[in-house]
């Protein structure tokens, strides 16, 4: 396994052609964190390359367009402030379950048209997936998750609604533009991904703001600088902290270094954001940076497809946790980091709120 840090580096690995997502050239089985996908999960997005990667790409692409995440705004910022008027009437809170899941969970669920009655079992998988410590718990949840979105493709076969998931059934049974392991997967995938990454990314965004006062100040004094600040959070944090694995195609030299067929090579999203190469103090966090040069979801053919989504998200999320009343961290409990590899994130945001002050 070879371990790439340097910006330039990463941002070059992430479209060499050289180098494969597909771990079926190098006779590898998909994971994520040490845990093996179900083999219904295979076929997605970040294990695909080339003919076929454009293919599932294509299919699903229309769906997160800049222009949908616009029209979903309203319905984020309502959202949001259901779920920070609840934590205002409460002493204490974990901002990662109580808020940080919730909304991208809501978000994606309306997305994907999941019926309201499995809304609270779905939640309860999820949190799992997210949190989880263990890889039985991860098992579990993962399992109750994809057994719930092959009934609800049925259901929508049935009967279609104006959702995502529906329009997805539509165009496959019509078109037969991927198969239906293909189809199940992309709709697990946006699930998770759609969640999971948005989740620690507001985690990230909280506790910058609570550890940085100043930074808060400024954003409250000037809400515009607020989209600028999201890039900055995503750069200077990293809430996905390596890409989806890298394989070698063939023998390769890459950076100077002699990489072996089949070699699996991890890119470094955490390094290459704090490379001192290219920025001079990378480790000093801004409110307002001057660019979207960071590679957080991505370069190249795998960028992410739910970016435009993911930034409505954080905007909203983290200017309303600006004027929540008495938001702290809790002196007596401290913020305990997800076990991952992958993803840098949290499995507990423990705060304070001023309830009576709501």
């Amino acid at each position: 396994m070879w371990l790439l840090t340097r910006e330039a580096d990463v941002r070059a690995a992430l479209g060499d052609p050289r180098l494969t997502v597909d771990p079926s050239s190098v006779h590898t089985r998909p994971v994520h964190d040490g845990f093996s996908l179900p083999e219904p999960l295979h076929d997605n997005l970040l294990t695909r390359d080339g003919a076929g990667h454009q293919r599932l790409r294509r299919f699903a692409a229309a769906a997160f367009s800049a222009r949908r995440a616009e029209t979903m705004r309203h319905r984020i910022r309502s959202v949001t402030a259901q779920l920070t008027a609840g934590l205002a009437a409460r002493p204490s809170a974990d901002l990662i379950t109580d808020f940080a899941i919730p909304l991208p969970l809501t978000v994606t669920a309306d997305l994907l048209g999941v019926p309201s009655a499995h809304r609270p079992a779905l939640a309860e998988w999820t949190a799992a997936m997210v949190t989880h410590s263990r890889h039985s718990q991860l098992d579990t949840a993962v399992h109750h998750v994809l057994d719930l979105i092959t009934r609800l493709i049925a259901l929508r076969r049935r009967k279609p609604g104006s959702d995502l998931l529906s329009a997805w059934v539509t165009a496959h049974d019509t078109h037969r533009q991927i198969t239906e392991d293909e189809l199940v997967s992309l709709a697990f995938q946006i699930w998770w991904a759609g969640i999971e990454n948005v989740t620690h990314a507001i985690g990230h965004g909280a506790l910058h703001l609570l550890t940085h006062p100043h930074h808060a100040d400024t954003l409250r004094g000037d809400p515009r600088l607020l989209p600028a600040a999201v890039e900055e959070v995503l750069r200077h944090t990293a809430p996905t902290a390596t890409a989806a694995p890298r394989f070698a195609r063939t023998d390769l030299t890459f950076a100077g270094a002699r990489i072996g067929a089949g070699d699996t090579v991890l890119l470094s999203l955490t390094s290459a954001h704090r490379d001192p190469a290219v920025r001079p103090d990378p480790h000093r966090s801004l409110p307002a940076p001057a660019s979207k040069a960071h590679l957080a979801f991505g370069r190249g053919p795998h960028h992410c497809l739910g970016a435009a989504l993911a930034r409505v998200q954080l905007q909203t999320a983290l200017g309303h946790l600006l004027h929540l009343p008495g938001l702290a961290l809790l002196p007596d409990r401290p913020v305990r980091y997800r076990n991952s590899l992958r993803l840098h994130g949290f499995d507990e945001l423990p705060v304070a709120l001023d309830s009576a002050g709501a």
